[in-house]
């Protein structure tokens, strides 16, 4: 038999989980997120054994954790749009810096045997 305080302890501490992940992605660091599909998976396996009249009494517990996971997803989705964006800028800087060193070395000919001209 599932306890509904068991089950109201675990809402608490997926709430906690959720919130300091993006606590932690608020601050630019990345996160490890696997574990906590099965930790879902099993607490809402665990709400589904309660007898149907202590269901509701989770309800408003599952609608913050559905609302924390929202908001982690949109941090997730800022975090990697950064990511890329910042990518992307590192990218067209090695792209100039090579074009800029390709036609640097191409403008000034050297021949074998002869010295390079001054510049």
């Amino acid at each position: 038999m599932t306890v509904l305080s068991d089950i109201q302890a675990q809402l608490d501490q997926t709430s906690g989980i959720i919130e300091g992940f993006r606590r932690s992605i608020a601050d630019g660091a990345l996160i490890d997120l696997s574990g906590l599909d099965q930790s879902v998976e099993e607490m809402c396996g665990a709400i589904g054994k309660l007898p149907a009249d202590q269901r509701l009494s989770v309800k408003q517990a599952l609608i913050t954790i559905l609302d924390a996971l929202t908001t982690l997803v949109d941090s997730l989705e800022d975090q990697q749009l950064e990511a890329s964006a910042s990518l992307k800028g590192v990218s067209s800087r090695q792209q100039a810096v090579s074009a800029y060193g390709r036609s640097s070395n191409a403008a000034i000919p050297v021949t074998p045997g002869k010295e390079e001209p001054e510049k």
